[in-house]
């Protein structure tokens, strides 16, 4: 009779969730260990925001911080069918990243006031791993050229007068009352980087508003966390537009933010996922006013020169 007790123990599955609080608990060691600020300036190694080499569709949230952390200076990745699907193959000992995003499922759930069916949306968790374009072989790539600036403008003081929100001189600050930003002058500060890392901080507080993404009241944390809260989401999208812009991310400042979460990390580590996805939000509102207008620009440039000539 065979002996149960010498077979092989069955490797336990590890759910998507505990993926995800491993990734933020390594976050939490790094922040600790006074590591973080290491892991932050390897933000502005990378010459955009990360994306996936195939399809160029840009990562967005969270994964944008853990896959700009690891450290490559190119920002395209990979799942490892892709790679293999291109014709490549992975460099022995490369580990690979986890990645994650929300799927949204549909749910007929029945209405107990009125007893008939009613469409439910809920979203779950689903994990990627990927790997850094230069952790394979075998597939051919131009090296990244550093970007030449969000949406084709020259300058990151284009991108900001393109968004046109009333400023003023001040500490820094965003009003949510006036809908306004306050500003001391660019060359009070120690770098022209300096001044445009805190310029888009406050511009990233401005996508709040009601008149825009409506985030100061619909989507709170609990009691005093509130401000802080919205503090990081302005950081994170200081970061993502930085990147966007040529601009050296202030690691030192992100530090500080993200060193005062370590309590609300641990007690609720979903606070990081939402705190990155509303910076993505924040981001891409203001590179599409910007990219709104330049389309209208160049469209009224065109019919002022007649139309287009055959």
């Amino acid at each position: 009779m065979e002996n149960i007790t010498n077979n092989p123990t069955k490797i336990a599955k590890v759910s998507i969730k505990d993926k995800y609080n491993k990734v933020v608990e390594e976050f939490i060691t790094k922040l600790e260990n006074n590591d973080v600020e290491h892991w932050t300036k390897s933000w502005s190694m990378t010459s955009q925001l990360p994306s996936n080499f195939e399809s160029g569709n840009k990562y967005q949230g969270m994964n944008v911080l853990t896959l700009m952390g690891q450290g490559y200076k190119d920002s395209r990745w990979l799942t490892f069918n892709q790679i293999k699907k291109l014709g490549g193959s992975v460099k022995k000992g490369s580990k690979s990243t986890p990645i994650f995003f929300m799927k949204p499922v549909e749910q007929q759930v029945e209405n107990e006031d009125t007893g008939e069916l009613e469409v439910k949306k809920s979203f779950f968790m689903q994990n990627y791993n990927v790997f850094n374009i230069e952790q394979t072989d075998g597939i051919a790539y131009e090296p990244e050229i550093k970007n030449n600036h969000t949406n084709k403008l020259d300058t990151p003081q284009q991108f900001i007068d393109s968004i046109n929100i009333p400023l003023y001189r001040g500490e820094p600050a965003y009003s949510p009352t006036d809908d306004c930003i306050f500003m001391p002058h660019s060359n009070e500060f120690d770098s022209s980087d300096e001044f445009y890392s805190t310029y888009f901080h406050e511009l990233s507080h401005s996508t709040g508003h009601k008149s825009r993404l409506d985030r100061f009241e619909k989507h709170t944390v609990y009691g005093d966390e509130k401000y802080a809260f919205e503090e990081l989401i302005a950081e994170l999208g200081s970061v993502f537009l930085s990147i966007e812009n040529n601009i050296k991310p202030d690691s030192k400042k992100q530090t500080a933010y993200l060193k005062s979460w370590i309590t609300a990390l641990k007690e609720r580590p979903n606070i990081l996922y939402s705190a990155s996805s509303h910076a993505s939000k924040s981001t891409n509102f203001l590179k599409d006013i910007v990219a709104s207008k330049q389309i209208l620009q160049s469209k009224t440039k065109t019919k002022s020169m007649g139309g287009p000539k055959i």
